[in-house]
């Protein structure tokens, strides 16, 4: 299991960035959620096998191309802490 915290930076909130997040990963078995941060960053946090989590990154990095201008990541240690995937408000 791997649990990835990626922060998206650029126009990346009032796009749809979070929605567009969750439609683009609803046929992925992975968890966690998407969130705007106070900074003007999106924060996006993924758990599932290797595979999936390097396929999430990779369908929303293509997907919202046009709006983020940088992102870094982090994978962290863990239990899987989430049931779902889910938009935090």
């Amino acid at each position: 299991m791997l649990r990835r915290r990626i922060i998206f930076e650029g126009r990346v909130q009032g796009v749809g960035f979070r929605w567009n997040t969750k439609d683009a990963l609803a046929a992925l078995a992975v968890t966690g959620y998407v969130q705007n941060l106070t900074d003007g960053s999106v924060e996006l946090l993924i758990e599932g096998s290797s595979s999936q989590v390097n396929d999430a990154q990779g369908r929303v990095e293509k997907r919202m191309l046009g709006y983020w201008k940088s992102r870094e990541w982090d994978d962290l240690s863990g239990d899987p802490h989430y049931q779902d995937f889910s938009i935090r408000y």
